[in-house]
């Protein structure tokens, strides 16, 4: 029989559960690192844009010509001619004014030049009595001389007369105010009964061409060098329309003019300006239009919803799925066409982009919601 060696510890019941609880607690603890489910997003397929780039902006109409009507004599205005509003030809009588004064002094005119031609008349056979009777010595050279000189101031004052006579037919002429083109007459600056061009030219009414009839409007200098270059290759690639007030397409396309070359410092635009024909005057100067301005080229445009750009300090950008993670792709759009975004740049089309992207992280994983249909942009604009 052995006896129980006494250097050895005993292990009584409550040490041997301390000992298993303390081994238990030496063995390495196994943990799982499961990956995380991918986010459910929903997304629109980006699709090729079918119509040609578009830029709005915002114009005003203004005449063709416009002419100041204007009183050239002074007098009373006796009568007007024209109906306010009305189309008026070039040279149509519009105002009359008072010609009796004028007339008056047309006759003194004519009287001052029928006395000036006889003593001319009488001057011209005295100086030439005198050339006769220089030869046989009756009369002096010097008086001979002195008889041309008379001559001669009398034939001035014929021309001074004549002057006066034709300066005062053209004042009693100005007193038929004639409309200097062809338009449209605005009302009456004057009534009858009015004292005009007393001291300066007093308006009267105002005509304006409305056919053809032009609409101005600003564009930002980086927009206008692009679209020099793009004219430059394509002339006559620029197309405008216009959208009137109550939101109809004006049914004729303008012609681009180019009115200023300078960058306007203040705004960062260049003055431009469209010709429109307007037989119907339908147009008006004065109104406010929206000027669609379709430029050369974006023939591989993509649209994509406005909730799906994310705009920040360093520009554009979408995110897109592929292989089961959100991708940021940087993109341009700076037109908005109906509620979808116009990129320029960026995407080519087929893409499933993600609606209220700018959360997402660039790899983050993620899943087409099942509950959502996966559309294209026009099922999701």
């Amino acid at each position: 029989m052995m006896r129980p060696n006494p250097t050895m510890p005993r292990f009584t019941p409550t040490l041997y559960a301390l000992a298993l609880l303390l081994a238990g607690c030496d063995k390495p603890t196994l943990s799982a690192h499961t990956p995380s489910a991918p986010l459910a997003v929903d997304v629109a397929v980006a699709t090729p844009a079918l119509e040609p780039r578009t830029t709005v902006l915002t114009g005003r109409l203004e005449a063709f010509r416009t002419a100041e009507v204007r009183a050239r004599v002074a007098g009373i205005v006796e009568q007007r001619t024209y109906v306010e509003g009305a189309a008026v030809k070039a040279g149509q009588l519009l105002f009359r004014i008072d010609p009796a004064p004028l007339a008056a002094e047309l006759a003194a005119a004519e009287a001052e030049l029928a006395q000036a031609r006889v003593a001319a008349e009488s001057a011209g056979d005295i100086a030439r009595r005198s050339q006769q009777l220089v030869k046989d010595n009756s009369i002096s050279v010097q008086q001979s001389r002195q008889d041309g000189f008379t001559e001669k101031r009398a034939q001035a004052a014929v021309l001074s007369a004549q002057a006066k006579v034709r300066s005062a037919r053209l004042q009693l002429d100005y007193a038929s105010v004639k409309s200097p083109i062809a338009g449209r007459a605005r009302r009456a600056l004057v009534s009858e009964g009015a004292m005009v061009g007393q001291d300066e030219g007093t308006p009267l009414t105002t005509v304006e061409q409305l056919d053809p009839i032009y609409v101005n409007f600003s564009q930002p200098a980086s927009d206008f060098l692009a679209l020099g270059e793009a004219l430059k290759d394509s002339p006559g690639a620029a197309r405008v329309t216009l959208r009137l007030s109550d939101g109809s397409l004006y049914k004729r396309a303008g012609k681009l003019l180019f009115t200023d070359t300078a960058v306007d410092p203040k705004t960062d635009t260049v003055a431009l300006r469209a010709q429109f024909d307007n037989p119907e005057q339908l147009l008006l100067p004065g109104l406010y239009v929206q000027v669609e301005f379709e430029r050369a080229g974006g023939h591989h445009d993509v649209l994509i919803p406005q909730q799906a750009l994310t705009r920040t300090r360093n520009g554009a950008y979408v995110m897109v799925l592929k292989d089961g993670h959100a991708r940021q792709v940087n993109v341009q759009a700076q037109t908005l066409q109906g509620r979808q975004w116009r990129v320029s740049a960026g995407l080519a089309g087929g893409e499933q982009v993600i609606l209220d992207g700018g959360a997402l992280g660039d790899g983050q994983a993620v899943a087409v919601k099942p509950s959502a249909d996966t559309g294209t942009v026009a099922d999701r604009s």
